[in-house]
């Protein structure tokens, strides 16, 4: 197999690596790898790199050809990649990937997605992924300046940094054009960094990135509605499969969907009816529907009360007949 890396590489890493304090330099290509090799070369130089797990498809047409200028220190990684067109996707979670992505788009297109968003991204626009969930990027030709951002760094300026994900963020002028200027000076001071100063760099970064990332402020404005759904359709969902377990209650839906229960009692508000309403005419109508059951038709009232979380089979019969205007039996007399 041909030598994936340039003659100057090996230059390059001793120049870097004379002084103890640079930070390591790496020249990466494919031009000298068999063609059907590059996506898997790439891959395993993106996992040696920058721990990263991704897979690389450039299609039957045209073999993968990038080539990557990849700055790595302790705590501050970069790099500079031009690529043909290919897609990227990490399919499964990588629950060990501490890093974020943030690519600065400086030629070409690329289509990016994550978390349920799409962005198309063009020359002077930034974005933010992931590295630890699911994405999928749809590239042509392009060059692009990614840096990876420290995970628990930024996500204590950042918080709500995942609902921020594959959104387009200009950086021709306003807060995007800050974190573009000081990514430009970075790339540009590249060769000269040492240890202390990078590490000055990675800590300043989450700040910056937070000030470009405010651009998504009033494009969520209009998220919240979505994401009411999304989290009535978990709690919803979840209700649903353990009706029949007379615990449950706020608290055990809570610790199931990752919310706290006053976020989820706010989320009732505007519904017809409380959470807890909601569960107990849920329970009516699965016991309705087994009360006229040809197969349940033997089957005792209170054990169908029961076997739909009901602890007392009077407080049952009292709600069934007050939302459907009949008592049990007599509603299984009638429609059975």
């Amino acid at each position: 197999m041909a030598n994936a890396f340039r003659p100057s590489d090996e230059n390059k890493k001793s120049a870097a690596t004379t002084k103890e304090t640079a930070i390591f330099i790496r020249t990466f290509s494919t031009a000298e790898s068999p063609s059907r090799e590059g996506a898997r070369l790439f891959e395993r130089q993106m996992a040696s790199l920058f721990s990263i797990g991704l897979s690389l498809d450039s299609g039957k047409d045209e073999p993968l050809s990038t080539q990557m200028q990849a700055y790595c220190g302790r705590s501050l990684q970069f790099a500079s990649i031009r690529f043909s067109p290919h897609e990227t996707s990490a399919p499964a979670t990588h629950k060990d990937t501490r890093r974020w992505l943030v690519t600065v788009q400086k030629e070409g297109e690329a289509h990016v997605s994550q978390g349920g968003r799409s962005a198309r991204v063009r020359p002077g626009d930034m974005v933010l992924i992931d590295l630890a969930s699911p994405f999928h990027i749809e590239t042509g030709h392009m060059v692009t300046h990614s840096t990876y951002v420290d995970s628990e760094l930024l996500r204590r300026v950042v918080p709500d940094a995942h609902l921020r994900t594959a959104r387009r963020i200009e950086t021709a002028g306003g807060p995007g054009a800050i974190f573009r200027a000081m990514n430009d000076e970075m790339f540009g001071m590249a060769s000269d960094l040492d240890e202390n100063t990078a590490a000055r760099i990675a800590q300043a970064l989450p700040y910056t990135l937070a000030v470009a990332l405010s651009l998504c402020d009033k494009e969520m404005t209009a998220l919240p509605s979505k994401l009411h759904v999304f989290h009535l359709e978990r709690i919803r969902a979840f209700v649903r499969d353990n009706l029949h377990d007379s615990s449950l209650d706020a608290e055990m839906i809570s610790q199931a969907v990752n919310l706290s229960t006053r976020h989820i009692y706010q989320l009732f508000t505007a519904e017809q009816t409380s959470l807890m309403k909601w569960v107990w005419s849920e329970r009516l109508e699965r016991c309705r529907e087994d009360l006229v059951s040809r197969q349940l038709s033997n089957r005792p009232i209170g054990e169908v009360a029961y076997g739909w979380g009901f602890s007392d089979v009077a407080h049952f019969s009292r709600a069934f007949k007050e939302k459907f205007d009949m008592t049990p039996r007599e509603y299984r007399k009638v429609h059975g």
